[in-house]
């Protein structure tokens, strides 16, 4: 079992991050996130400049998705079908069909990791702090309880 695993619904708040970023920060780039235990460390590119309302905005906007506990649903993607799915390139090549994971309708991404039945299962998302760590890359630390 790999650090996806270890904790879904550490796992599955990644996801929302990243929905919630990208909806608040139109041009958000690369991203990579650490998994440890109920805790997170989560990078990510960005050209503008990331603000306390943007991350309050964000915190706000998964803390509202995590209270419709909205189901989680697995869909089997021919690969062939899957081209504008995002994470793909995160899938192994010889993958088909893709796994593709569905938070509600606020993530739906090609992954191979462990989630929760449901949004409702993340309990108490914060984010614990938040950087810049060089030119257009900044780093958010969140915890799940």
């Amino acid at each position: 079992m790999g650090a996806v695993d270890a904790y879904p619904p550490l796992h599955s708040a990644e996801h929302l991050l990243t929905a919630a970023l990208m909806q608040r920060l139109p041009g958000m780039g690369n991203h990579v996130s650490r998994l440890k235990s109920r805790k997170c460390v989560f990078e990510f590119d960005y050209a503008g400049e990331l603000t306390d309302e943007d991350i309050a905005w964000v915190q706000a906007t998964i803390q509202a998705w995590i209270a419709q506990a909205a189901d989680t649903v697995i869909e089997s993607v021919p690969r062939a079908e899957a081209g504008g799915v995002p994470n793909l390139d995160q899938v192994p090549a010889d993958a088909d069909p893709v796994r593709v994971v569905c938070l509600g309708e606020f993530d739906r991404r090609a992954c191979m990791g462990t989630h929760v039945a449901h949004t409702g299962e993340i309990a108490n998302f914060r984010i614990t702090s938040w950087r810049a760590v060089g030119a257009g890359r900044y780093r958010v630390n969140f915890v799940v309880d």
